[in-house]
């Protein structure tokens, strides 16, 4: 096999053939009680020469830099295998743990490899135990300082199903100065006969001398906990800025998004990003061996041949612990072409309605723009009430008051006014409303003389409170895009055919690119910039993103969309 260098790693020695449990097979003995030597080999995942290659691609030297790999060690019960002393320069661990570090300095690296592609390689390990008998397991964590010290139960021994099941975070790579790193990586994980793979078995490869520990090293298969998504426009649906219309840095669409009145709008990007990210996940991945090819929809989900699969089951959500990530309106600013990294956020049945479910969504903030009659462009701030579209603030506060025209404002009792624009204004929503609307409200009395009063028939006035009056009209919400501020999204797609269960998702060690191919009507408002969005697309309106997206050993896959619902 062709061990291609995107994932330097190879997990470190035994491949359990149950991952699921402990297994209740035994351990090797040697009969004495000396140092054992193991060699292992840190290997990527996927990649064969029968496999197409533009399915796959090379990760960066960041992303695969390994700073240092945990090798955890496990009895045939799946119960820690304790390590008396590391044996070896460079070499951490032992004493009350079942696990050795080694550091990329100790490598025996090929000399015709490059050191940030496989930092580890044929790296020896002395096992020093305290039981005469060799490990049956052995399970690979890189980069183990990146992650949360909980997951990894603040550097003590775990069981097999511990570190399984139980290893647990928030943080599975290094963000500084805009520089993402420190990638961590586990043993990859796929089904084989039935039953699911993780630990790598290390029986007939434990020796007694350095050397000949060499001569048969194990093959660890790894992949980064993270996916990774890019972006980019497609040149047909959207063309750069010429500095009038919008700015040169800026991609617009060519063609208008809707109509307002006798204007066109077009939308103009300011930035994109990731909606509804999960916020934890696995050190292992999690699989169903109840999973076929049918009930994913991928062909195949699943391989020993590249010791992969290509499905996973995420965190799931939970109100007390585990809430989607959402960011500000303000946060979307990713160029065309950067390139984002989330954490695996996989469904448990097959997503019927696009818009409204809890998986990773990718989402497009735009400033809507028109052009009047003399060729001037503007920022067409689009708002919405009782059904009526309407182009600026000040025409729906005007609309607002007109609406409420039987309500009068006064400061002496004497003389009286119906509400105009200067009454209103809007508040932002609450949690009992969705979050693209707003509540009209009577503005801030900023000399506290202002009275309210109703106007009967024969012409003569009533006072009412102005809590009254609020809940008047604030009864019939409304919708504002401030300065022309709108979002589109959709939920990334993955490897699945139509109807699916695989169909939306984000798997690990995934790279998603998506090509935006076209956006339409005037996307969610946004209010104010500042608050986190929920994505949610009105109800009432023709939005639309239109995408292509395509999954990459990372193993890449191709999203083609056209934003709108």
């Amino acid at each position: 096999m062709k061990i291609f260098k995107l994932f330097p790693l190879a997990c470190a020695a035994l491949m359990m053939s149950a991952c699921s449990s402990d297994d209740p097979s035994n351990g090797v003995s040697t009969g004495v009680n000396d140092p054992q030597y193991l060699s292992v080999n840190i290997v990527n995942v996927g990649a064969t020469p029968s496999r197409a290659s533009e399915e796959y691609e090379n990760g960066s030297a960041d992303e695969n830099k390994i700073s240092k790999v945990r090798f955890y060690f496990f009895n045939g019960d799946g119960t820690p295998y304790l390590i008396k002393a590391p044996g070896a320069d460079g070499v951490t661990g032992s004493g009350t743990v079942n696990w050795l570090e080694a550091t990329p300095g100790y490598d025996d690296t090929t000399s015709d490899t490059p050191s940030h592609v496989e930092k580890i390689t044929n790296t020896v390990l002395v096992i020093n135990g305290v039981q005469s008998a060799a490990p049956s397991a052995i399970v690979a964590v890189v980069n183990p300082e990146t992650v949360d010290p909980a997951a990894l139960e603040n550097n003590g021994s775990m069981r097999l199903s511990q570190l399984r099941e139980n290893a647990v975070g928030s943080t599975f790579y290094k963000t500084d100065a805009g520089k993402v790193t420190d990638f961590v990586m586990s043993n990859s994980v796929f089904v084989n006969a039935g039953s699911d793979v993780c630990a790598s078995l290390v029986a007939g490869h434990v020796a007694t001398s350095a050397d000949k520990a060499k001569a048969n090293p194990v093959d660890l298969y790894v992949e980064r906990v993270a996916a990774k998504v890019t972006a980019d426009v497609d040149p047909n649906a959207f063309e750069k800025g010429n500095g009038t219309n919008w700015n040169a840095s800026q991609y617009g669409t060519k063609t208008a998004v809707g109509k307002i009145g006798a204007y066109d709008v077009y939308a103009v990007i300011d930035g994109w990003g990731l909606a509804d990210e999960n916020g934890k996940a696995k050190v292992e991945k999690s699989v169903n061996t109840a999973w076929t090819d049918a009930i994913l929809g991928i062909t195949p989900w699943t391989t020993y041949d590249y010791r992969r699969s290509f499905w996973e089951t995420s965190v799931e959500f939970n109100a007390g612990t585990n809430q989607p990530v959402n960011h500000k309106f303000n946060d979307f600013k990713a160029n065309m072409k950067a390139e984002l990294y989330t954490l695996p956020n996989t469904p448990d049945n097959k997503i019927t309605n696009v818009y409204d479910n809890n998986v990773t969504k990718f989402l497009v903030a735009a400033t809507l723009k028109y052009k009047d009659e003399h060729d001037n462009w503007h920022l067409a701030e689009i708002c919405r009430y009782n059904g009526v579209m309407i182009l600026g603030v000040d025409n729906l506060k005007t609309q607002v008051a007109l609406t409420f025209s039987k309500y009068y404002t006064s400061t002496d009792g004497s003389n009286y006014t119906q509400l105009t624009k200067d009454d209103i204004t809007f508040a932002e929503p609450t949690t009992s409303m969705k979050n693209y609307q707003v509540t009209p409200t009577l503005a801030a009395d900023l000399t506290g003389t202002k009275q309210y009063y109703t106007k009967a028939s024969d012409g003569s006035y009533t006072p009412v409170t102005k809590d009254d009056v609020n809940t008047a009209i604030g009864e019939n919400k409304a919708e504002i895009r401030t300065e022309g501020k709108a979002y589109y999204y959709v939920p990334i797609k993955h490897l699945g055919t139509t109807g699916n269960l695989g169909e939306y998702g984000v798997v690990r060690n995934h790279f998603y690119k998506i090509n935006l191919t076209g956006l339409t009507g005037f996307g969610t408002p946004v209010y104010n910039p500042n608050t986190v969005i929920d994505p949610t697309v009105p109800t009432y309106d023709n939005t639309y993103l239109a995408a292509r997206v395509q999954v990459l050993q990372w193993r890449i896959v191709k999203q083609d969309v056209s934003l709108g619902k």
